[in-house]
């Protein structure tokens, strides 16, 4: 991997031209960046402000409201070169503040952290949104970008907010980097980055920590299996900074940890010690918005059907539930220097739970899987499909598939396993075919092999050379 930068940034093109557009507009407008910690928030708007002057102030974790405001103050002396001699009371005077020195200097107003600023309390919403309707909204040249990392203050409180209604004309959900991406942050091949990623996720900050060492598997055994290793932590950090407030979405997370296929709402309503009811919905809709579980629905079902299950696929969350907490007493006493290299990563557990990674992966690049099939140009849906078996129809469970616009059913066997995929894949296939057909006798079935390793010669000559997607292969977006 490539030596260590204090300055790793990759991609993000359209989120930096959206952003930019907004930024540099002579008419006021205000933008909302949200997205869950380590993703590259306070980068990429850095990133896109480069070469302008702005004002920035960030709030503060765990800080009581007046605190928060006597920092409110500190930043805005330290932005605008003025004394501050009294803290005001409300937010609206503590805005006000900046009124001048924008009135002198037209620029972009930052507020980072802007639920920790606010105190969770949507109060913050409406004195922001006076003082943007009676001053900086008719200042030519003054644009306003709120950040934030927990993902349902940032869309309950403040997107879909009455206060701020119509006001808001850019909204970035940044979402974690795709596989060329991180690939090319490491500066490695593709195969130490697809490793990388299906145990940190495309998250810029756990993939920039990565490259100090000489190897993933080195990496990991210095930041999961230390006591006072990053990863060891940042389990706890998650929950304190993103739902201390809410113990139940943590009791969800770790449900979802014990299912790795996932389960449906009914089921989690059914367990004890987690609420049914709207708050359950609403708990469910924040994980989501957050990044740490994903909503799974197979392709050919509705919106409200009954099938949706829910499933924890935040990589980092997964490889702590399976292998950093049931190590914990090992890490704790200082007996677990090299416990990932020298024996996790040569378990059966763990070739297993890279293999059902992988699935996560491929869902997650379903576009750039696509693209590798030839018919990105093509309408299509995607996800999985599942059906017990009966009198008629043999049961199949199928993980990834593609519902083109032209009656076409593309089945994906997704397989990880450090060499070529044999002529087993081929039985699995047709029989999974074949079930298909018998449910969906009009459409035409296509089989392809999504296999991180390749296939042997026989598998690509019964199933086509296009119809196997491999690493070198994946796609070639790069965004």
């Amino acid at each position: 991997m490539r030596p260590f930068q204090d300055d790793y940034f990759v991609g993000r093109k359209q989120e930096i031209a959206d952003l930019h557009t907004m930024a540099t507009h002579p008419k006021p407008s205000i933008a909302v960046v949200y997205g869950r910690r380590r993703i590259g928030k306070t980068a990429l708007i850095t990133k896109t402000l480069d070469e302008q002057t702005y004002i920035s102030i960030e709030g503060t974790e765990h800080l009581s409201d007046r605190e928060q405001k006597k920092r409110f103050c500190i930043q805005v002396e330290e932005n605008i070169g003025i004394s501050i001699k009294h803290v005001p009371t409300t937010w609206y005077e503590l805005f006000q503040l900046i009124t001048p020195s924008l009135q002198k200097n037209p620029q972009v107003v930052v507020f980072d952290e802007f639920q920790w600023l606010a105190n969770y309390r949507k109060d913050i919403v409406g004195d922001l949104k006076l003082v943007w309707d009676r001053h900086w909204s008719k200042i030519s040249g003054v644009n306003l970008i709120l950040c934030g990392s927990i993902a349902s203050f940032m869309k309950d409180k403040v997107i879909k907010s009455n206060a701020l209604y119509g006001r808001v004309e850019t909204v970035i959900h940044l979402q974690a980097l795709k596989l060329r991406e991180t690939q090319h942050l490491l500066g490695c091949g593709i195969e130490e980055a697809t490793t990388a990623y299906l145990l940190t996720g495309g998250i810029p900050q756990y993939l920039a920590l990565l490259t100090r060492y000489n190897s993933v598997h080195l990496a990991m055994d210095a930041l999961a299996f230390q006591k006072n290793g990053y990863f060891t932590n940042e389990y706890h950090r998650i929950f304190s900074s993103h739902f201390g407030r809410n113990p139940e979405l943590e009791k969800i997370v770790r449900f979802l940890g014990r299912h790795g296929y996932g389960v449906r709402r009914a089921k989690l309503a059914a367990t004890k010690n987690i609420s049914d009811g709207g708050r359950l919905t609403q708990h469910l809709d924040n994980l989501e918005a957050a990044g740490f579980i994903t909503k799974v629905l197979p392709f050919n079902a509705k919106a409200k059907s009954t099938l949706l299950r829910y499933e924890l696929t935040d990589a980092y969350l997964r490889f702590y539930f399976d292998f950093i907490e049931p190590n914990e007493n090992l890490i704790n006493s200082n007996s677990s220097s090299t416990l990932f290299s020298t024996r996790i990563a040569k378990s059966p557990t763990y070739r297993a739970w890279l293999g059902r990674s992988f699935e996560y992966l491929c869902r997650y690049h379903a576009e750039e899987i696509a693209e590798s099939l030839g018919f990105a140009a093509v309408d299509y849906t995607h996800g999985p499909f599942f059906k017990r078996s009966n009198k008629a129809t043999e049961g199949v469970q199928l993980d990834l598939v593609f519902s083109r616009a032209d009656n076409v059913l593309v089945v994906c066997e997704m397989k990880y396993r450090q060499r070529p995929i044999g002529k087993e894949v081929i039985q699995e296939l047709t029989r999974k075919e074949l079930v298909l057909q018998k449910i969906f006798p009009t459409k035409t079935i296509q089989p392809a092999l999504i296999s991180a390793f390749g296939a042997t010669s026989g598998v690509i000559d019964t199933l086509g050379e296009k119809q196997v997607v491999t690493l070198k292969n994946f796609g070639t977006t790069y965004r």
